[in-house]
């Protein structure tokens, strides 16, 4: 929706300056303010029904990941039939693999700048890590750091055993050039419970929150400021030797995914 009146935008900012609420109670809002900035809804999918809605996912490529022997897979993400997207991790014996899940948004929705939310469990084993992160295809490009691309990654699940949550932006491609800035977050998290991750993304800084809460906060001086190209949404699961290997006596696993949401900057 695009707001093209005064009078609304300004009963809107009214609306909200009288609400007490935090971020994650408003988040059902088609208007939200966050860090005295105004949103309008874009996105939203509450994964309702029994099939992936391929308006605006589709499944990864069937990718090795990582050193190890990690292929995302299709049958690794689907519909519970009860509100959620389930994203899985499990070891085939057939094949002497980790299989895991990954759907992305590429092609389907893409956005510059805006509030960028998910709200989910996470993995109960460690050695495998999920995320929710931007991408696009920019990101490869190495000439201008991380203004004409950046990989977001607004949460990553890969420090169970430290109870720790990453936040991740990387740049200048995956090779010899590439660069990265992060922090890590002590969160208490890994309690099978929904919780909330999300990321403001401006056109002067990235802000991160963890149920509401901000967590991180970074004008990505080292990358030459934020990213400027639209990205789309990425919710993956994969395993790697930086992390550990998990155990396959205690695969498979999975996250649930209740919503994903996307705001405007008006």
């Amino acid at each position: 929706m695009i707001i093209d009146q005064k009078e609304l935008i300004a009963a809107v900012l009214a609306f909200l300056a009288g609400m007490h609420s935090s971020v994650e109670s408003m988040h059902e809002q088609e208007y939200i303010m966050i860090d005295g900035k105004l949103c309008t809804m874009t996105f939203e999918d509450n994964f309702d029904g029994t099939e992936l809605d391929e308006t605006k996912w589709e499944r990864c490529p069937e990718w090795k990941r990582q050193d190890l022997d990690n292929y995302w897979d299709n049958d690794m993400s689907c519909l519970d039939g009860k509100g959620n997207l389930v994203i899985s991790m499990e070891y085939d014996k057939a094949s002497d693999a980790f299989l895991s899940g990954a759907v992305r948004s590429r092609g389907k929705f893409e956005q510059t700048y805006g509030y960028y939310e998910i709200r989910c469990t996470l993995n109960s084993i460690p050695g495998y890590w999920t995320a929710f992160w931007l991408m696009g295809e920019s990101v490869a490009d190495e000439s201008e750091g991380g203004v004409n691309g950046t990989e977001i990654d607004i949460y990553e699940s890969a420090y169970y055993t430290e109870g720790e949550i990453q936040h991740t932006i990387n740049w200048d491609g995956y090779g010899t050039a590439h660069k990265s800035e992060g922090k890590r977050v002590n969160a208490p998290v890994y309690d099978k419970q929904y919780h909330t991750f999300s990321l403001l993304w401006t056109e002067e800084e990235y802000v991160y929150y963890i149920d509401g809460k901000e967590t991180w906060r970074t004008s990505a001086e080292k990358a030459q400021g934020v990213c400027t190209v639209p990205l789309y949404m990425k919710i993956t699961s994969e395993t790697g030797s930086w992390t550990g290997i998990p155990d396959k006596k205690r695969l498979p696993d999975s996250i649930k995914v209740d919503y994903v949401r996307v705001w405007q900057l008006v």
